[in-house]
């Protein structure tokens, strides 16, 4: 699936008990390395680095840390 080296993504794997109940796959960014690895995996391109994130994209950037609770 993802060739994240942390943990990183989340939830890790399609098996695991969370992942059917979320709408998307969250990069937590406490537990990222910023190795890169999972941006040519990411079947929708999808990853960016805050700098590049395009500004249609904006709002997934508090999804993501909501979910977090950050």
């Amino acid at each position: 699936m993802c060739g994240c080296v942390s943990g990183g993504l989340h939830p890790p794997k399609k098996d695991s008990d969370k992942f059917d109940a979320v709408d998307q796959l969250f990069i937590d960014p406490v537990e990222c390395i910023d190795c890169g690895a999972c941006v040519p995996v990411c079947p929708v391109s999808a990853i960016y680095a805050a700098d590049d994130l395009p500004d249609k994209w904006k709002d997934y950037t508090e999804k993501n840390a909501k979910h977090f609770g950050r």
